[in-house]
């Protein structure tokens, strides 16, 4: 059911205020001593727009949405909701029956009752892209839509617009959440389904997309490196946004981590896993799941995330002039390596 490529949903989940070791709430070291630009942006409601507007027999309100979105609403009709091609005539048909199909009707009535008009997440936004644009002034800032994508994407970066499944933001308690059959969403994944997980979640899929190089076929250390560099650059874009939602750990995982970094990291070396370039172990680290295999069931999953978090935040340490361009634009993990001092 959820797509597996490169645009596929980036869920994180809850965590804890705690973390002393992420730089929340602290001042960032490389952000400059003027505020973020106010890039004026909005979060764009095509999932609003659709709901209205389909009640419109003749068909035009698939023009329209097409004249508001342009080809993102093609890559929605045809690639999200997976209704018809842009140009069948069946499609204002088969939107018609979405938006009354009662599921996705009382999806979308919670995703409105919780979300509100997501002032408070626009404003995040801002944030986030002000500080990037300080940090890359040439970086592009998207435009942001919302969306309902039945459950299928939570996030869908693209070349220029950052979109997002509202459905997946509307509380780990809603009714609408609890419902989803087990099999397709575990418990850990619906507990992060949190309206204050939207913002760093959707943040942190554009960063993936954007700002990181394909590194399939490279080995333990690369996807360390690489994952670390987009925590530690997403932790400066949102410097007040509690550690929590910056990764996907609950506060006892965290705790767990804080405590046992060295434990991780000798499991590493002892193994000889950091130049590995089998999948599976790759896949062990960097992969998501209620808990990281081979480790306590305290332990989080997708941990690669925290352990390349630590190398980079310690060459930032050592390195304090280096820019971000100058960290994403570094091919050679060795020299992120030694300055590594797990604790």
């Amino acid at each position: 059911m959820m797509p597996k490529d490169k645009f596929s949903t980036f869920l994180l989940t809850a965590a804890s205020a705690s973390l002393l070791l992420l730089s929340c709430g602290k001042p960032d070291r490389r952000a400059t001593s003027t505020p973020p630009p106010d890039l004026h942006l909005k979060i764009e409601r095509l999932d609003k727009d659709l709901f209205a507007m389909a009640d419109d027999t003749t068909g035009n309100f698939n023009l329209r949405l097409y004249a508001k979105y342009g080809e993102f609403y093609r890559t929605y009709v045809e690639d999200v909701l997976h209704a018809a091609a842009f140009n069948d005539p069946r499609l204002p048909l088969a939107l018609s029956h979405f938006v009354h199909n009662p599921d996705w009707a009382s999806v979308q009535r919670t995703a409105d009752s919780v979300l509100g008009d997501m002032s408070e997440q626009e404003a995040e936004f801002n944030e986030a892209f002000g500080h990037l644009k300080q940090y890359f002034p040439d970086s592009l800032t998207p435009r942001i839509i919302a969306f309902n994508s039945g459950f299928d994407y939570g996030v869908l970066p693209t070349d220029s617009v950052l979109s997002f499944g509202v459905e997946w933001f509307v509380g780990k308690d809603s009714p609408v959440t609890q419902f989803l059959p087990p099999e397709d969403f575990p418990q850990y994944r619906k507990d992060r389904m949190r309206p204050d997980m939207l913002v760093p979640n959707v943040v942190k899929g554009w960063l993936q997309v954007h700002y990181t190089r394909d590194v399939r076929g490279g080995d333990l250390l690369t996807n360390f490196i690489e994952i670390g560099k987009v925590m530690a650059l997403l932790d400066a874009l949102l410097p007040e946004t509690d550690a929590s939602l910056k990764f996907a750990y609950t506060p006892q995982q965290l705790k767990w981590c804080e405590d046992n970094e060295f434990n991780v990291w000798k499991e590493i070396v002892a193994k000889e896993l950091l130049y590995s370039k089998d999948n599976k172990e790759i896949d062990r680290f960097m992969s998501d799941g209620p808990f990281t295999s081979g480790f306590p069931r305290e332990s989080p999953g997708h941990i690669g995330e925290w352990i390349g978090y630590r190398m980079v935040e310690g060459y930032l340490e050592k390195n304090p002039d280096v820019t971000f361009a100058q960290l994403f634009a570094m091919h050679d993990p060795q020299a992120i390596l030694k300055t590594y001092k797990p604790r």
